[in-house]
């Protein structure tokens, strides 16, 4: 499924509410869950390689913030908030609340290094990641995270302060999509900083399941490289089937059978990406690349003929095409669809140049959600003092 990302004022909102079972209205700093979202369990690994779940802190006031340590802007401001509030909570620190920093870098943030960053600036609370990509990838999928990795490869590489021209080319997403027997696919997103000079197919290929611990078996025969096996399943010496190529053609927008072998495949704009195919599967269901949805500016909502682009800050439908996004403001922008959180759908944040920080009641549901960093850590505090009945 696809995901959504909404942009919403990190200023604050002040909506009705009840704690608990306490029939009380409260208001809230920050933007409120009304009614309450339970917040969804997890297990991953602390920076001391100890397994962490959210279920361990029951009957406590939780703080999730979604950072990463390359971060160089927003995240910093994020940790060092939490740091100055868990000094204001006092004895309740602990106590009553809990702190735990997730990881949206997890290729990067090791137990490793994220031991060294608490160390080096005095955290004291869990930060946590998984080298099990998927299960983390649930993760934020459930807890209403978009990660967008292209953000954070920019943050790494200098992106974010280089020309228009550079970023796109240090932002450039290429995918690498499977599709088995039983028709079920998954997508690997590579940056294009990721791959060498003059990278062919096989580069892409090589890369994108090492990065997320996709077992393959690709010989070599005087051919060229040919694909054998995709986590366990193997294409039969009967050749009753067989793994496919295919390239997207980004001037059609639709994906075709490769004329070539995968070494021969060069991966440049105009072939950003590639798929391997069981010749048995129903191609027609061949996912479009992430990257590609509504023309690379927004993301898709609803579904069947329902289904249009929510486009990004900038852009707007292309005419009666809502399914494709172009420059200008208008039609398709997020500003005729930010939601209040009345039960029908849970917002999902885009998390990578921006953060979310959730505030997590004592019977485990999210209360209140902060935005960014532009926020006073007083007001987040006030937050927490409502949900713990301590108020200071």
């Amino acid at each position: 499924m696809r995901r959504v990302v909404v942009v919403l004022m990190a200023g604050a909102m002040l909506l009705a509410g009840c704690l608990g079972g306490n029939e009380e209205a409260v208001s809230f700093n920050g933007h409120q869950y009304n009614p309450p979202v339970d917040a969804p369990d997890f297990t991953l690994t602390d920076h001391n390689g100890n397994n962490v779940s959210l279920s361990d802190f029951d009957g406590k006031v939780v703080v999730v913030a979604f950072t990463y340590t390359s971060c160089t802007d927003v995240c910093p401001i994020i940790e060092a908030n939490m740091n100055y509030m868990a000094g204001e909570l006092g004895d309740s620190y602990g106590e009553d609340v809990v702190y735990l920093s997730v990881t949206i870098d997890p290729i990067r943030d090791t137990p490793e290094v994220l031991a060294q960053y608490v160390t080096e600036y005095g955290y004291d609370w869990p930060h946590l990641t998984s080298t099990d990509f998927e299960l983390l990838k649930s993760m934020w999928t459930s807890w209403g995270v978009a990660v967008n990795s292209s953000m954070i490869d920019m943050h790494i590489n200098g992106g974010m302060n280089t020309s228009d021209e550079d970023m796109s080319q240090e932002s450039m997403m290429h995918s690498v999509i499977t599709m088995m027997p039983d028709n079920s696919t998954a997508e690997y997103q590579v940056n294009n900083t990721h791959l060498p000079e003059n990278a062919t197919g096989y580069n892409l290929t090589t890369i994108a399941f090492n990065m997320n611990s996709v077992s393959f078996t690709a010989p070599n025969s005087q051919y060229g490289h040919y694909m054998e096996n995709i986590s366990g399943n193997e294409a039969p010496s009967d050749y009753s089937w067989y793994w496919s190529l295919f390239l997207w053609n980004g001037s059609n927008s639709s994906w075709e059978e490769s004329q070539v072998g995968i070494d021969g495949v060069n991966i440049t704009s105009d072939t950003p990406h590639l798929a391997w195919v069981a010749s048995n599967a129903n191609t027609s269901n061949l996912p479009t690349p992430t990257s590609e949805i509504c023309g690379g500016h927004g993301w898709i909502m609803g579904e069947g003929g329902g289904a249009h682009c929510m486009c990004d800050d900038g852009y707007q439908w292309d005419g009666d095409d809502r399914l494709t996004c172009i420059t200008g403001e208008g039609q398709g922008t997020h500003d005729g669809h930010e939601s209040e959180n009345t039960g029908d759908a849970e917002e999902v944040y885009d998390v990578g140049h921006s953060t979310v920080t959730y505030i997590v009641d004592k019977n485990g549901q999210k209360r209140v959600a902060w935005v960014g960093s532009d926020w006073s850590p007083d007001d987040f505090l006030e937050d927490i003092r409502t949900l713990t009945g301590n108020s200071g």
